[in-house]
């Protein structure tokens, strides 16, 4: 019984510490084999879990911040052509 309980992956809010080393693994590695990444990385979660935490808030390809002008105008076009509910879909996949 005390077995399952080590393989168990650990959910909920990530940690600096677990933050810090995904990142400082990605850096040494580089994306991808995601299926290492736990182990290596000396990580107590699932790989899906560490790619969507890197690829979704850690990476820094990541566009933060207001929308630039040329992207409000895209919006506005889009939504005039296309209505609401492409626009909001179009706007999840911005990089």
């Amino acid at each position: 019984m005390e077995g399952k309980n080590l393989l168990r992956v650990r959910k909920g809010a990530w940690s600096r510490e677990e933050d810090e080393l995904l990142r400082q693994y990605i850096q040494q590695h580089g994306e991808g084999k995601w299926h290492q990444v736990p182990l290596k990385a000396g990580l107590n979660r699932c790989r899906k879990s560490c790619r969507l935490r890197w690829l979704n808030y850690l990476s820094p390809n990541i566009k933060r911040g207001e929308f630039t002008e040329d992207e409000v105008d895209l919006m506005v076009r889009l939504r005039k052509l296309l209505g609401n509910r492409q626009v909001q879909s179009e706007l999840l996949f911005r990089s």
